[in-house]
C-alpha cells in the first residue's frame, strides 16, 4: 500500500508539472473555464464559417488572409506565453524548449476542441462532405485564435496575483548582493549594518517566493525556507562559513549548507535573468 501510495504522488506530481507548462500554477479549472467558453464560440464560429465559404469568391485571397491572420495570432501567443514564464518562480520554464512545449499544450488544448465542435457540431449534423482546402485553413486559425485567448486569460490571472518581473528581478539581486555582508572588515561598523541589511533582504526574500504556485517554485519556497531555519540556528562565525565556504578543514554540516546555499542562488540567478 505504501509503494502505490508513493506512485500516485509521484504521477500527480508529474501531472502538476506538465499542467504547469500551460496554467503557470493557476489551477486548471481556469483552463476547463476557458475551454467551454470557447467550445460555445466554435458553435457560432462554424455555423458562421459554413456560411461564409460558400461565398468565397476568391480562395487564394481567403487562404493568405488567414495565413497572415493566423501568425498574428501565433505571435500573440509567444508573447504572452513568454511573459507569462517570467512571472513564475520556476527556473525549468525559464528556458526555450519549455516555451515551446507551452505553446505546443495551448495548442493541443485548442485544437481539442475545434475537433470536438467539428464532430459534435458538424459531422453529426451534415454527415462526412470531405474537408477543403479552406476548411483547413479556417480551422487552423481558429485553433490558434484560440490558443492566443487562453494564453491571454491566463496572463491577466497571472498579472493580477503574481509579483512583477521588476520586483522579482530587484528582490533577487538585492539579497544575492547583501550576501557580501561577510567580506566588511570585522571591526567596522559597517559590517553590522550589512548584516542587518543581509536579514532584511532575507525577509523579502522569503516573502517573494511564499506567492510561488508551480510545483518547481514550491519546492524552490520550501528548500530556500528549510535552509533558512538551518541558518539561523547557527552563531554568527558559522554563517560566514557556510556563506564563504570551507578550506580544508570541513565541518561536514556547515558545508552541506554551503552546497545547499550554492544550489539556491543557483536557481535564483536563472530566475533574475542572470544565468541560463
Amino acid at each position: 500500500m505504501p509503494g502505490i501510495t508513493l506512485l500516485h504522488m509521484v504521477d500527480q506530481s508529474t501531472v502538476q508539472r506538465l499542467l504547469d507548462h500551460v496554467t503557470f500554477g493557476h489551477g486548471a479549472h481556469f483552463l476547463l473555464e476557458v475551454l467551454l467558453l470557447q467550445f460555445a464560440g466554435v458553435f457560432l464560429t462554424f455555423q458562421f464559417s459554413n456560411s461564409l465559404l460558400v461565398q468565397v469568391s476568391n480562395p487564394d485571397l481567403f487562404t493568405q488572409a488567414y495565413a497572415a491572420a493566423s501568425i498574428v495570432f501565433i505571435g500573440i501567443l509567444l508573447l504572452f506565453t513568454a511573459k507569462m514564464r517570467k512571472r513564475t518562480f520556476s527556473s525549468t520554464l525559464y528556458t526555450r524548449f519549455r516555451l515551446i512545449v507551452s505553446i505546443f499544450g495551448y495548442l493541443v488544448a485548442s485544437g481539442v476542441i475545434i475537433l470536438f465542435g467539428y464532430i459534435l457540431l458538424i459531422l453529426t449534423i451534415t454527415g462526412w462532405t470531405g474537408l477543403s482546402r479552406l476548411d483547413y485553413v479556417f480551422s487552423a486559425m481558429l485553433t490558434v485564435l484560440f490558443a492566443a485567448l487562453l494564453a491571454v486569460g491566463y496572463h491577466a490571472r497571472v498579472v493580477d496575483e503574481q509579483p512583477s518581473r521588476s520586483t522579482i528581478v530587484g528582490t533577487i539581486t538585492a539579497w544575492q548582493e547583501s550576501l557580501s555582508w561577510v567580506d566588511e572588515d570585522e571591526r567596522s561598523h559597517a559590517k553590522q549594518e550589512a548584516y542587518d541589511e543581509f536579514n532584511d533582504r532575507m525577509e523579502d526574500l522569503s516573502d517573494l517566493l511564499s506567492h510561488a504556485k508551480t510545483v518547481e517554485g514550491k519546492q524552490l519556497q520550501s528548500d530556500f525556507e528549510d535552509w533558512r531555519e538551518h541558518f539561523d540556528a547557527h552563531s554568527e562565525l558559522s554563517k560566514e562559513t557556510i556563506i564563504r565556504g570551507q578550506g580544508e578543514n570541513k565541518n561536514e554540516q556547515l558545508a552541506e549548507e554551503h552546497q545547499e546555499l550554492q544550489s539556491i542562488r543557483r536557481r535564483l540567478r536563472i530566475l533574475a535573468g542572470e544565468q541560463e
